[in-house]
């Protein structure tokens, strides 16, 4: 297993059958830009993967925390990742001779190996990104910042409006 590349299976440590594995990452490992998405601690993948000949799907669980800011008052707003992650891989060779950026774009939710590695990391990436809110709110009935005075009007009562 490569240290540098946690999300990245050497496929002779996976038996034929079933076999448990935990892999751990973080901002770096999934090429995620801290000024956009700061995470609070590592993604987790804990799957079972099962292996009969060049086939091989993983099932498991993906869990990590991030913080956003939530888009009307701006505060820090913690985000849990807790989602389900499947995947069905294949030796390449074995389906099509296409170049893999294209096969890439046709074939969701399959993956190809080369023979040796197993490569996860775009998908934990991806899966991860998915699970992050378009819109974060701190609370359902945020009501914002002040567009005159500038102060978070859940914490300050201004009266730029009853005038």
């Amino acid at each position: 297993m490569d240290a540098d590349r946690p999300f990245l299976v050497l496929l002779s440590t996976l038996e034929e059958g079933e076999t448990h594995r935990e892999m751990v990452g973080g901002p770096k490992d999934l090429d995620l830009d801290p000024k956009r998405l700061l995470l609070e601690g590592p993604v987790i993948l804990r799957g079972t993967f099962y292996r009969r000949g060049p086939r091989i799907e993983v099932q498991g669980t993906l869990t990590g925390r991030t913080t956003a800011s939530c888009d009307k008052c701006l505060e820090p707003v913690e985000i849990r990742v807790d989602t389900p992650f499947r995947i069905f891989a294949e030796r390449r060779e074995s389906r099509d001779h296409r170049p893999v950026e294209e096969v890439r774009e046709d074939d969701v939710g399959i993956v190809y190996h080369d023979g040796r590695f197993l490569d996860l990391t775009e998908e934990v990436r991806q899966e991860f990104l998915v699970q992050i809110p378009w819109h974060v709110r701190c609370k359902d009935d945020c009501l914002g910042l002040c567009p005159r005075c500038g102060v978070d009007r859940n914490r300050v009562a201004c009266d730029c409006f009853t005038r």
